[in-house]
């Protein structure tokens, strides 16, 4: 039993922290919990280069009301399955979809990584082309499209010790001062489409050479990041982050025309860029605010035709931080692995 008692005792023990803690403190012993509306997507585009005509495909998507648990130790996300807001199906059409993005964010690290399918799309800018009759709706809707969407990032934080990752995006930290760091890291995704028929209709053929038309396409992508990341504070109870990462690195893009014939392309550079912002209010156990993270993909490097796509989240949260610390001893005391005063 005595080595038991020995874990409790080292598990349950204060750890001196790794950082500097004028610029930012831990919350110890709590258990966060958030409601978040939220809204997560996956657009992308068709472009042919010599006519720059784009078709911009967008998913009709709703709101969510979910429920978000961290801790120093893990964090997971909960769909309640309420959603809000018809979205004007009849107009947008219908889009099924399951989008799994999760961050981690560690000590000197953050990892993003997300798996996402979506089936069911609109083109958003239908009436900007002369040749689609608007007359019936205004927007060409396309359910036969599907979408599957890899992603994964990785960043180091240089200034750890200062700056906070957790403080605006898990909320287990506070931001007492006005820090940022540089961030450096890498990236890999997987983007790939199918259709039941051509990606660009008979709406829309004047503005498209018939030769770049394809029904499936997929891009592979890696590459390296690097950028900053930056949280104001003021009178430590308001906090606005904004970060913006510029990547850079190769792609290859594939397709398969309707009549089943191969279009594949040689290794081109590309590029991505990740976005995230973040506004709050926090009274220690209380919070409420805005997040949006969002990347954005690349691939304008090709001859004739091109896909571009970008993928994100937007929520709207208020949260509570539940003191465990008297709960985490009686669980303890209740398994008679301790039987001292912490």
């Amino acid at each position: 039993m005595w080595i038991h008692r020995s874990a409790a005792f080292i598990f349950m023990k204060e750890q001196e922290p790794f950082n500097d803690t004028s610029y930012y403190s831990r919350y110890k012993e709590r258990l966060v919990v958030t409601l978040p509306l939220s809204t997560r997507y996956v657009n992308f585009e068709f472009k042919d280069k010599s006519s720059s005509s784009v078709l911009k495909y967008s998913p009709n998507n709703l709101y969510d009301l979910g429920i978000s648990v961290n801790t120093k130790l893990m964090s997971f996300f909960l769909n309640t399955g309420a959603t809000l807001l018809d979205n004007d199906q009849g107009i947008k059409g219908k889009t099924n979809y399951k989008d799994f993005q999760f961050n981690v964010y560690g000590k000197k690290s953050t990892i993003d990584f997300s798996l996402q399918t979506y089936n069911g799309f609109y083109i958003n800018n239908s009436t900007s082309f002369n040749s689609y009759d608007a007359s019936q709706k205004p927007y060409e809707i396309r359910p036969d499209i599907s979408v599957v969407s890899l992603g994964f990032n990785y960043y180091y934080v240089s200034n750890y010790r200062k700056f906070s990752y957790r403080g605006s995006f898990a909320f287990t930290e506070c931001q007492k001062k006005s820090a940022g760091s540089l961030l450096t890291g890498g990236y890999f995704s997987i983007f790939s489409m199918t259709a039941d028929s051509n990606l660009v209709s008979k709406s829309f053929t004047p503005y498209f050479d018939p030769l770049t038309n394809i029904k499936t396409g997929s891009v592979l992508n890696y590459g390296l990041n690097v950028g900053y990341i930056y949280t104001f504070v003021i009178r430590r109870k308001f906090h606005a982050t904004i970060s913006l990462v510029q990547g850079l690195g190769v792609d290859l893009t594939s397709g398969t025309k309707e009549d089943d014939s191969k279009v594949e392309s040689k290794s081109n550079l590309s590029s991505k860029q990740n976005l995230r912002i973040a506004l709050g209010y926090d009274r220690g156990n209380f919070f409420y605010g805005i997040m949006g993270m969002f990347d954005f993909y690349y691939f304008d490097n090709k001859e004739r035709a091109t896909f571009n796509y970008s993928y994100g989240k937007f929520r709207l949260f208020a949260g509570y931080r539940f003191n465990m610390t008297g709960k985490k001893k009686k669980v303890f005391r209740k398994l008679n692995l301790i039987d001292y005063r912490l």
